[in-house]
C-alpha cells in the first residue's frame, strides 16, 4: 500500500517502487484510479507521497505507456503539474507537454495517457485551503480564478519548473527526502502551482487585505467555538484558519480589537458566567465550573472575571442561589 511510504503528517517523502500496474491506482495519493497497460511489461518507476500542514503531495516517475482515470479526490481539488512528458502525453486525449499544470476538481473525472518518462508533482488540498495559502502570498485563488478541471492555457514558468523537476528526479533515483529539504520541495511545488494559477487583487490593497482577515477569524472562531473546553494554543488555531502566528494575531486585532488569547479568555468568561448563573448550574462550584472551561487558576480568572463583569464570580453565584422558579415559571427572590 501507497499509505504504509510515509506517516499520516510527515515533511519526509516516502518512495515506493512501481512493481506492477496495479500500483498505478494510487499515482495520486488515496485515489483509487482505474489504469490500464498498454506496454508490454515491465512497468517500472516509482511514487512518492508526502503529507505537511492537512496538504496531501503525490509524485510519479512512470516508465511506460500506461492509461489512468478516474476523479483524484473526492473532496478535495488536485493542482499539479507534469514536469517531463514525452510525445503523445494526453489529458483528456489532447496531447501535452512538458510544464503543463492541470486543476482536478472535487469528484471530477481525470483521464491521462502517460508514455515513458512521465515525472509529475501534485498537491491535494481544500479550496478554501488553497485559497487562504494564496491570499498569505498576496494573490487570489478563488473558485472563480482558479477555473474548472482542465488544463491550463499557459505552461509553468520554465525556471521554476525546472527547480521542481530537478528536486523530484533526485527523489524517484535517490530515494526518500526528509526533514527541511523534504518540507522546502513540498511547499516550493505548491507556491510555483499558486503562482502559476493565481492572480493580483483587483480590490485596494486596504479591502483585500480587510476580507481576507475576516476570512482568518471566521475559520478560527470556529475552530474556537467547538474546542473552547480544550487547550487552544495559537498554533493550533493558526493552523485552522490555515494562516500563520503573525497574521493570525493581525487578523484579530485589526477585526474584533483583540488577541485570539484576550478572545478566547473572555469567550471562556462568559461562559463560565452563563454556567454560574443558570439553575442547573447553581449547585456547582466555581471551581469545577472555571475547570470545564480550560481555567484552572481560581485566583486570576476571578481577576479576569471581575475586570470583564464588575463583580466577583462568588457574587454572580450568590445572587443565581438566591432565585428560585416555581412550576410555572415564576421567578421569586429568596
Amino acid at each position: 500500500m501507497a499509505t504504509a511510504a510515509l506517516s499520516a503528517t510527515s515533511p519526509t517523502w516516502g518512495r515506493i517502487e512501481i512493481g506492477n500496474i496495479e500500483d498505478l491506482h494510487d499515482a495520486v495519493l488515496g485515489a483509487g484510479l482505474d489504469v490500464v497497460q498498454l506496454s508490454r511489461a515491465p512497468i517500472t518507476g516509482s511514487l512518492a507521497f508526502a503529507q505537511l500542514d492537512g496538504i496531501t503531495y503525490s509524485s510519479g516517475s512512470i516508465d511506460g505507456h500506461v492509461g489512468l482515470s478516474g476523479p483524484l479526490s473526492e473532496t478535495m481539488i488536485t493542482i499539479g503539474v507534469l514536469l517531463s512528458a514525452a510525445p503523445g502525453t494526453r489529458h483528456w486525449l489532447n496531447e501535452v507537454g512538458s510544464f503543463a499544470v492541470g486543476v482536478f476538481g472535487a469528484g471530477d473525472t481525470h483521464e491521462a495517457f502517460y508514455r515513458p518518462g512521465t515525472l509529475y508533482g501534485t498537491a491535494t488540498l481544500s479550496g478554501e485551503h488553497l485559497e487562504a495559502i494564496a491570499g498569505e502570498m498576496g494573490l487570489v485563488l478563488d473558485t472563480r480564478q482558479l477555473g474548472g478541471t482542465g488544463i491550463s492555457g499557459n505552461r509553468m514558468a520554465s525556471r521554476r519548473a525546472e527547480t521542481l523537476r530537478g528536486g523530484f528526479a533526485a527523489i524517484h533515483h535517490q530515494g526518500a527526502l526528509g526533514g527541511g529539504r523534504g518540507k522546502a520541495l513540498a511547499n516550493k511545488l505548491l507556491e510555483s502551482l499558486i503562482v502559476h494559477l493565481a492572480r493580483e487583487p483587483r480590490l485596494p490593497i486596504g479591502i483585500s487585505t480587510a476580507r481576507r482577515h475576516g476570512q482568518i477569524v471566521r475559520r478560527a472562531r470556529d475552530f474556537i467555538d467547538g474546542n473552547l473546553e480544550e487547550p487552544l494554543t495559537v498554533s493550533a488555531m493558526a493552523r485552522a484558519a490555515f494562516t500563520s502566528h503573525r497574521t493570525l494575531q493581525r487578523a484579530f486585532v485589526d477585526v474584533l480589537d483583540e488577541s485570539p488569547q484576550s478572545y478566547v479568555r473572555k469567550l471562556r468568561l462568559n461562559r463560565i458566567r452563563h454556567d454560574l448563573a443558570t439553575e442547573a448550574e447553581a449547585r456547582c462550584t466555581i471551581t469545577l465550573i472555571s475547570n470545564r472551561w480550560g481555567m484552572s487558576e481560581l485566583g486570576r480568572m476571578s481577576g479576569w472575571y471581575k475586570e470583564l463583569f464588575g463583580e466577583l464570580p462568588s457574587q454572580t453565584l450568590a445572587r443565581s442561589r438566591s432565585i428560585t422558579r416555581d412550576p410555572e415559571g415564576l421567578t421569586h427572590f429568596a
